[in-house]
């Protein structure tokens, strides 16, 4: 049985896909995944051992779609297993002209739980609603959590040569270190500088901040400074390195963002601090040890299902106002139990 996974964007969300796979391959005789999604995305899965292949769709150019598209229809694929559900990906399956398994957004109960701030959910993890995508060919949840194969080169081992800046990982990677995902692709999901650093600072094993080089901007951009038991490698690592740094880690505290996801699949124990964005959504920490934060009472919250440019209110109340000096202490607490 010939498959195509399609998942186009963001990278937490393809991270999130991933026990489908697994679950596909293990449980289907001589089943072939095929995976397509974008170009950003699809480093999270080339050493994926569940996949035959990875396709990456370059939006920017219609030609190039009408190609990628044309070029999977020659697989002859038996089914194609949505797991995305947007107008692109409707468009693409449509094209495959074979069965079609699709995913349930919940997007009329997340409209109304945004609203109203009562909760629509249906209490579902959205990894449990891509497993339920694929429950017609009988596969079944596995009970397992997320999946991020990293070649040889990110092996401990050959880690302890590399540095990073000034900073030789192997003198990091000798002892218990917290890693700190302060950003996010939206805005009103980010940590803010001035509880950033209260943060790192209340955290009592050494820090390392990651990030991307947005991040390292946002950081020069705040002013904000930190002493040297911080190590600010925001913008210094690739999105696997940045992966590999994570599975030694201690604990991470992590915004709603790809890095926390990247913490669970790495099974860490991770402080998930969300802003615009609620736990009810589906979208906490899979399957590892963790502790959701978010400000409860706020009449406003929430108020996206993915967050936006800025605070609809102006006040951003629902990162201000978080517990920081108990957030540190969950973080304490899990790096001591490691």
């Amino acid at each position: 049985m010939k498959i195509l996974i399609i998942r186009l964007s963001s990278l937490g969300d393809v991270l999130l896909t991933t026990p489908v796979l697994r679950c596909l391959k293990q449980q289907l005789n001589n089943a072939e995944l095929h995976y397509l999604t974008k170009e950003s995305a699809s480093s999270l899965l080339l050493d994926n051992p569940y996949l035959s292949k990875v396709w990456s769709l370059d939006v920017s150019s219609k030609s190039l779609v009408k190609s990628t598209i044309n070029s999977l229809r020659n697989e002859h694929f038996d089914y194609v297993v949505d797991l995305h559900n947007n107008w692109r990906s409707r468009r693409i399956r449509r094209a495959m002209h074979c069965k079609c398994l699709v995913y349930n957004k919940e997007n009329l109960h997340k409209f109304l739980f945004i609203l109203t701030k009562h909760n629509f959910m249906s209490g579902r993890h959205v990894v449990q609603r891509y497993l339920d995508a694929v429950k017609p060919l009988g596969v079944n949840d596995d009970g397992l959590g997320l999946d991020l194969s990293l070649p040889p080169i990110f092996d401990l081992e050959n880690l302890k040569g590399e540095s990073v800046g000034h900073t030789c990982l192997g003198e990091l990677l000798q002892r218990p270190y917290a890693v700190v995902a302060f950003g996010a692709q939206h805005a009103t999901k980010c940590i803010p500088p001035d509880k950033l650093k209260l943060l790192c600072y209340s955290i009592h094993i050494p820090v390392v901040l990651l990030g991307d080089e947005k991040d390292r901007r946002l950081l020069q951009n705040w002013g904000v400074s930190f002493d040297n038991r911080v190590y600010n490698f925001c913008g210094r690592t690739g999105l696997l390195l940045s992966a590999a740094i994570i599975k030694h880690a201690a604990v991470v505290v992590s915004a709603d963002s790809a890095m926390m996801h990247v913490a669970a699949a790495m099974q860490r124990p991770t402080v998930a601090i969300f802003g615009a964005t609620d736990p009810a959504l589906g979208f906490t920490p899979f399957r590892t040890i963790h502790v959701d934060c978010v400000v409860d009472d706020l009449r406003c919250h929430p108020c996206s299902r993915q967050g936006g440019p800025k605070c609809p209110k102006g006040h951003f109340n629902c990162m201000h106002l978080q517990q920081w000096q108990q957030i540190a202490l969950a973080a304490n607490s899990l790096a001591s139990q490691q």
